[in-house]
């Protein structure tokens, strides 16, 4: 079935919605609930996992979803002709699946912004392989908050063919994934920078076209990792710094960046991480004593 509205069953992410098992339990209709992190050794966070609804017959839950599908998206939409005993327990494989880097951490493959990236990095049999009994995942496809807001649209990923035999190597996220997985990470990381910007500098952030500000933000985050930088910290403190100082910061003379260097002679020597951590302080520091 092609039609987001036909589809049987609900993924939520429980992170994203803590209640819910709460209040699908208080639901005055027939629902099999399944936390997939029961019989697991996450069993205790069951409620902060990915819950599988199972929709018997007509449910106003689709329409809900549907209708409800605004940023921050929690759930998607899955089709099967399978039982909701094989669907979960094939779900199951990803929960914590192996990567070619050698670790093993959870997967919110119920987030439908991971899904989105996640899904979307496979192709042919392998698709149809993680996808196993689900014939349609459907995932919410929200725009960024600054963006102009539409009617909400999903994307639809379909299985082609009928899944070949699983292997546990299917499970495994390769190169290909771990980008995607990043790439998610940084959707919502900017997300987490615009509105901190939006509190913290709404002035500066409001001469940044809407149009174009999704652009910008990947444009300074690329030049972050250029320069070495990686963790969160650091990124966030490079773009607001853009924000504040102007794109080259770090290269064009007599900016305040260059000042500081020349006060800091030591500086040079640290590792960017350090370096752009140690700027911030200091900076922060000798803003407290002019506004005292």
């Amino acid at each position: 079935m092609n039609n987001v509205s036909q589809a049987n069953f609900l993924l939520i992410d429980g992170v994203l919605r803590p209640d819910a098992i709460t209040h699908l339990y208080q639901r005055s209709e027939p629902l099999e609930i399944e936390p997939l992190y029961i019989g697991t050794r996450w069993q205790e966070l069951h409620d902060l996992g990915p819950i599988l609804v199972s929709l018997r017959g007509s449910s106003d839950l689709i329409s809900e979803t549907l209708q409800n599908a605004i940023q921050p998206a929690d759930s998607s939409l899955l089709y099967s002709l399978a039982p909701m005993n094989i669907v979960a327990g094939h779900l199951r494989r990803f929960i914590a699946p192996p990567d070619v880097l050698g670790s093993n951490a959870l997967l919110r493959f119920a987030d439908p912004l991971v899904a989105r990236y996640w899904l979307g990095s496979y192709q042919g049999a392998h698709l149809d392989a993680m996808l196993g009994p689900i014939e349609a995942w459907h995932v919410p496809e929200n725009q960024h908050s600054w963006e102009l807001a539409g009617s909400s649209e999903w994307r639809s990923i379909f299985r082609a063919a009928s899944p070949p035999e699983w292997v546990d190597a299917y499970a495994q996220l390769g190169e290909i994934q771990l980008s995607a997985l990043d790439q998610a990470a940084r959707w919502r990381f900017m997300e987490r920078l615009n509105q901190s910007f939006e509190r913290r500098h709404p002035q500066l952030l409001a001469q940044l076209d809407t149009s174009t500000r999704t652009q910008w933000f990947n444009k300074r985050l690329d030049e972050a990792d250029a320069w070495g930088l990686s963790s969160e910290r650091s990124l966030a403190i490079w773009v607001e710094y853009t924000l504040r100082w102007g794109e080259g910061f770090t290269l064009h003379p007599n900016t305040p960046y260059q000042h500081w260097l020349a006060r800091t002679p030591k500086a040079l020597k640290l590792s960017p991480e350090l370096r752009i951590q140690q700027m911030d302080d200091d900076c922060l520091d000798v803003e407290m004593i002019k506004e005292v």
